[in-house]
């Protein structure tokens, strides 16, 4: 196995690894520091594996995280954990907004596994921002206020739409600290979305809207990113806690994803 770094930001690619079996002790150990150094790991050719292999992996990490039916996808193979996001060529996906995934959740999932089983012949790539290199890029002052600072996340952040579905910004849906501080790294991270954060606690929607669209547009600048280029059979697992993406809807054909996601309540 050889772990090579990818991006100047985030990422390394791991080669020589089968997923298909057992993975030893010592490897997940070389595994679990690359991840928390490199926040992004991609394993490559992978496109034999099962969907029932990809979740005994992702159990050597964490304990699954289940999405509630009401918004899930199929999932695959009877294997519950693991969805099927199909996305037809110029369609509308919720996921070609930076986001972190589930962070509307009072409990938001640790880490995403997302393998490509069928991908377009060019577009549909996807970036990655971190939100380490954010937080470290900002003023003293602004750390010092964002650390006093949680937010509200909701399924849709939008202050009209909020309304009309009879929700108010006294009924949120998770509230987080704006800045994070990863167990692993004992890193400090930014902790917000376009997609999913709405406002401050204590804050008006108005009031929250300037600090908060500066953060937002802030926390995914290019020098903190990196693209990926997916090729068939591409494992990509990535820190929920401390990366956003953005999947990107330029392509012209089908495309299918097979993703998971586990939770922050063992080893993580």
């Amino acid at each position: 196995m050889t772990i090579t770094r990818i991006g100047g930001a985030l990422g390394a690619r791991v080669d020589g690894l089968d997923l298909a079996h057992d993975v030893s002790e010592q490897t997940m150990d070389q595994l679990r520091a690359a991840f928390a150094e490199h926040q992004l790991l991609v394993f490559p050719g992978q496109a034999h594996i099962s969907a029932a292999q990809q979740a005994a992996f992702a159990r050597r990490w964490a304990d699954p995280y289940l999405t509630p039916d009401e918004v899930s996808p199929p999932c695959v193979d009877g294997v519950v954990e693991v969805m099927e996001l199909r996305t037809a060529a110029n369609t509308k996906a919720l996921t070609d907004q930076w986001h972190s995934d589930n962070s509307y959740a009072a409990d938001p999932p640790w880490a995403t596994f997302l393998i490509s089983r069928q991908i377009p012949a060019a577009g549909g790539d996807t970036m990655w921002a971190n939100q380490y290199a954010a937080f470290d890029s900002l003023s003293d002052e602004l750390k010092r206020v964002l650390r006093e600072l949680k937010a509200v996340h909701c399924f849709d952040n939008g202050r009209n739409t909020l309304v009309a579905a009879g929700l108010s910004l006294t009924d949120p849906g998770g509230v987080h600290p704006v800045v994070r501080v990863i167990p692993q790294t004992g890193r400090e991270a930014l902790f917000l979305n376009e997609r999913f954060a709405s406002h401050f606690v204590g804050m008006t929607w108005a009031e929250s809207r300037p600090l908060m669209d500066y953060l937002t547009q802030r926390s995914v600048h290019p020098n903190f990113t990196y693209r990926h280029r997916w090729s068939l059979g591409d494992l990509v697992m990535w820190d929920n806690r401390c990366l956003q993406h953005f999947a990107i809807n330029d392509y012209t054909e089908e495309r299918v994803m097979h993703r998971l996601t586990i939770a922050e309540s063992r080893a993580s």
